[in-house]
């Protein structure tokens, strides 16, 4: 029986050898929304005309194309990494214990140049029952959200620049990993200079400071966007009033080790489990904690990932564990 309605919504995804060229989506995830959409300028002659006053169908035509929007994912056990890598550009791959546990992959993210780019293919389903699909070919990410807080799934948004829309490619069947699992505010810890912190919520952004205004003479088409600013990391804690610690860190402008674990608890091999760890050195912006009322004081620090001096690295690390080979 046909549905008729986002039910029947698919999402896949291709890495493309070449910039802006349709790579069949080879990896497909469960979403939560999308909000890719083509924009196209309209270029409309200026000039006076005796006798005109409306704008005529001979003086205007399609001026630059523009592919953008969010996709907003539940993080899981699997299909990460592609993602991972996307957002922050390098990547190590190492087996932690390829002797004993020769089915697990630890993929190490740090920030560099962006990849070459993805194709994205949304399937979006009309009310006659059909499913089309809409391609997106030359998609970098330009910015991303990780976000956990307490009764919710952890969530990875990620904002798509893309070179063009089309409609012609077929539909891809979807096909998702098996024995897939999602992380959870249950999976979640996090520790400060090595000392467990209670958290109620998480978030941790990335700008990659993409040009996307890379336009030529002679093309509706944007060129590959290139970083062109620094990299800007940064995120918020949100957590009980316990000591004065993390405020003195604030007013005395420390620097910190800021360390999230999500644990699935899912065994992969040999007790070695599904996890990510995302490594950071911040600067905390804040705040002093106020009195809202009868209730327990609270603490929102505000932080900054700050390279210390050996490289973007440093700043901030992603360690995947998972049974993918191919990130």
């Amino acid at each position: 029986m046909a549905l008729y309605s986002g039910l029947s919504a698919q999402l896949g995804f291709a890495e493309e050898t070449t910039y802006g060229t349709y790579t069949a989506p080879t990896r497909f995830y469960e979403f939560l929304s999308e909000e890719l959409k083509m924009e196209i300028e309209r270029v409309e002659s200026e000039a006076l005309r005796a006798g005109t006053r409306t704008l005529r169908s001979d003086r205007w035509t399609p001026g630059k194309k523009n592919v953008e929007g969010d996709v907003e994912l539940e993080l899981m056990t699997k299909g990460a990494g592609l993602m991972l890598k996307h957002m922050l550009g390098g990547v190590t791959t190492t087996q932690p214990d390829v002797a004993n546990s020769p089915t697990v992959y630890k993929h190490t993210f740090i920030p560099d140049e962006v990849p070459t780019g993805l194709t994205c293919q949304v399937g979006r389903t009309s009310i006659d029952g059909v499913t089309r699909p809409f391609s997106y070919v030359g998609c970098n990410i330009s910015e991303w959200e990780l976000e956990a807080g307490v009764g919710d799934p952890v969530k990875l948004t990620v904002s798509l620049l893309g070179r063009d829309e089309a409609t012609s490619q077929p539909l891809v069947t979807a096909t998702y990993p098996a024995n897939n699992h999602i992380y959870t505010f249950i999976h979640g810890s996090l520790t400060i200079d090595g000392t467990p912190l209670d958290v109620k919520e998480f978030s941790l952004s990335g700008e990659n400071g993409l040009d996307d205004d890379r336009y030529f003479l002679g093309s509706q088409l944007r060129k590959k966007p290139v970083q062109a600013e620094l990299l800007n990391f940064e995120g918020e804690v949100a957590t009980e009033f316990n000591n004065l610690d993390l405020y003195n860190k604030f007013i005395q402008g420390q620097e910190a080790a800021l360390v999230l674990t999500f644990d699935s608890g899912v065994v992969i091999e040999d007790a070695l489990t599904y996890k990510l760890v995302v490594t950071c050195n911040v600067r905390f912006d804040g705040e002093t904690p106020t009195v809202q009322g009868p209730e327990v004081l609270e603490q929102n620090i505000a932080y900054k990932c700050i390279d210390s001096g050996s490289g973007p690295g440093s700043a901030v690390k992603f360690e995947l564990f998972t049974s993918e080979a191919t990130p």
